[in-house]
C-alpha cells in the first residue's frame, strides 16, 4: 500500500475513535483505486467499523465511490448485529453462572469497547471470562451440562461456542512469564479487585478495576507483538483506555505500576507508537524517552502493516498449520534482540512459549 494511502486509512481512524472531524478536515481526494485499497486494509486491521463512522466527518465529493460505500454499511451492520449478539451471550452466561454463585469477570475485547465513542462499531472477537481455579472448573462443568463441547486450549483456557459466539475461560486475568513479576501484578489486581459496568441496555458484567484493567490492555499487546503480531484495532483499544482510566488511575501510579512489573520501556515504546500513528488532535500519552529505539519503533510498524489482525495475514500466506507456527517463531527471532532490550523477562518467556509450540 502506498504511503499516502496508508496515512489516509490513519487520519480516518483516528477521526472516527476519537470522534473529532477536526483530525480529516483536510482529508484528500481519494480515486477509486486507493479507497479500495483504504477498505481492504481496513479490514486486515479490524477497524472498518471506526473508519465508517469517519465519514459522516467527510463532505460527499470525498466520500468513497457509491458501490464501495454500500459494501462498507453492510460489512459495517454485520459488525453490530455481532456486537449486540455477543453483549446478549455475555448476559447470558453471566446469569446462568450467577444462578449456580459463580461471577466471572470479562476482559479485553468486548468489555474494551465501552470505551468507544459507539462500543458497536469495534469489531468484535471472541468473549474472555475469568475465574478462580475451582469457579473455572465448576463453570466448565456447567456449560458441558448444558451440551456444548469444550477443548483445552494450548495455554490452559477452555473453549467453545455458546449461541454462535466463541467463549474462553481464563484463570489469570492478566499473566506474566516473569515469576517475580507476575507475582507483583497478582498482588495489584487482588488489592484492587472489580467493578460492574454496563455493556449495552439491560447487560452488566464485572470487569477489573481501571489500574488492572489498563494493565491486562497493555500486557496483551505486547505479548502478540512479541509473538504472532498484532493490528491497529488494539492499539485503538489502548488509546481509548488509557483516556478513560488514566484520569480515575493517576498518571504517575499507573507509570510506577509499569516500572514495578518490568514494563517500563515496553510501555514507552507502546506510548510512542500511539503518538505517532494514532495521535488525537490533543496532548499525546506521556512518553518518558527511556528507550528511544527508531529500529524498534519501525519493527513494531512493519509488523502492524504487513501481518495485520494478531498476524492472520501474514499467516494465512505460510501454508500448513506447521509452518506457520514456524514462521511466528522466526519472526520472533527476527526481531528478538530488541524484544530482550525491551521487555527481557517477557521476551525469554514468549521464546519458550512459541518453541514449545512447535512441539505439540
Amino acid at each position: 500500500m502506498r504511503q499516502s494511502v496508508y496515512e489516509s486509512l490513519l487520519k480516518l481512524v483516528r477521526a472516527g475513535i476519537y470522534d473529532d472531524a477536526r483530525i480529516v478536515s483536510d482529508f484528500p481526494l481519494l480515486s477509486e483505486a486507493e479507497w479500495g485499497a483504504v477498505y481492504q486494509e481496513s479490514k486486515k486491521q479490524t477497524v472498518s467499523g471506526v473508519v465508517c463512522h469517519a465519514f459522516t466527518f467527510l463532505p460527499d465529493s470525498k466520500l468513497p465511490p457509491y458501490g464501495l460505500l454500500l459494501r462498507w454499511v453492510a460489512r459495517v451492520h454485520r459488525i453490530e448485529k455481532e456486537y449486540n449478539k455477543m453483549s446478549r451471550n455475555i448476559g447470558h452466561l453471566t446469569e446462568l453462572f450467577g444462578q449456580h454463585g459463580i461471577t466471572p469477570v470479562l476482559q479485553k475485547g468486548h468489555g474494551v469497547a465501552r470505551f468507544y465513542p459507539t462500543p458497536s462499531l469495534r469489531v468484535s472477537g471472541d468473549i474472555d471470562l475469568c475465574f478462580s481455579e475451582e469457579e473455572r472448573k465448576a463453570a466448565d462443568k456447567i456449560i458441558r451440562d448444558s451440551g456444548a463441547e469444550i477443548h483445552t486450549a494450548p495455554d490452559g483456557s477452555s473453549c467453545y461456542v455458546w449461541r454462535g459466539s466463541d467463549v474462553e475461560h481464563h484463570v489469570s486475568a492478566v499473566k506474566l512469564y516473569s515469576l517475580r513479576h507476575r507475582k507483583a501484578l497478582d498482588r495489584i489486581v487482588a488489592a484492587h479487585g472489580t467493578k460492574e459496568v454496563a455493556l449495552s441496555p439491560g447487560v452488566k458484567a464485572r470487569v477489573l478495576n481501571p489500574l488492572s484493567d489498563l494493565l491486562m490492555i497493555n500486557v496483551h499487546i505486547m505479548k502478540h507483538s512479541f509473538g504472532v503480531g498484532i493490528g491497529l484495532r488494539h492499539f485503538c483499544d489502548y488509546a481509548l483506555a488509557y483516556r478513560s482510566l488514566i484520569p480515575e488511575i493517576g498518571a504517575e501510579k499507573y507509570a510506577e505500576a509499569c516500572r514495578i512489573l518490568g514494563l517500563g520501556r515496553w510501555t514507552d515504546l507502546l506510548h510512542r507508537f500511539i503518538n505517532s500513528y494514532l495521535a488525537s488532535s490533543e496532548e499525546g500519552l506521556p512518553y518518558t524517552g527511556t528507550y528511544q529505539s527508531w529500529s524498534a519503533l519501525r519493527a513494531m510498524h512493519r509488523m502492524v502493516t504487513e501481518g495485520g489482525n494478531f498476524g492472520l495475514y501474514r499467516r494465512r500466506t505460510e501454508g500448513r498449520k506447521w509452518f506457520r507456527k514456524m514462521g511466528t517463531f522466526r519472526l520472533f527471532l527476527r526481531h528478538s534482540s530488541l524484544w530482550m532490550r525491551i521487555a527481557p523477562a517477557e521476551a525469554v518467556g514468549i521464546i519458550m512459549r512459541l518453541a514449545g509450540g512447535q512441539m505439540r
